[in-house]
């Protein structure tokens, strides 16, 4: 997402991958998946890469909601600093964290 900022381009959407996308072996095959299907409609997309971090959702579930504010305020200052519009992932939790949760802290 870094690089195409730069070069003042806009993707149509940012994948989320998310922290099972990222790490765990098997859940890797969805995010590929997801990928292929992205590049088959023709979607323009984007990745955060390093600046993707986890939304925050385990720490609540957790109780520790310093930890998931902490989390999704970076978060959302980072989709807000690129102006993501459209958001898409394959995680089940980063969908909810993100639809049901962040708008209450500013994300849109």
């Amino acid at each position: 997402m870094m690089d195409l900022a730069a070069q003042g381009k806009q993707p149509d959407v940012l994948f989320w991958v998310g922290c099972a996308g990222s790490f765990d072996d098997r859940y890797k095959r969805v995010t590929r998946a997801m990928i292929k299907i992205l590049h088959h409609t023709g979607t323009s997309f984007a990745v955060l890469g390093p600046e993707e971090s986890c939304t925050g959702d385990p720490a609540r579930r957790a109780g520790d909601e310093f930890t998931f504010q902490m989390q999704a305020l970076m978060n959302i200052e980072v989709l807000n600093g690129y102006e993501i519009k459209t958001i898409v992932t394959a995680c089940p939790h980063c969908f909810n964290t993100f639809k049901n949760e962040y708008p209450a802290l500013g994300g849109n």
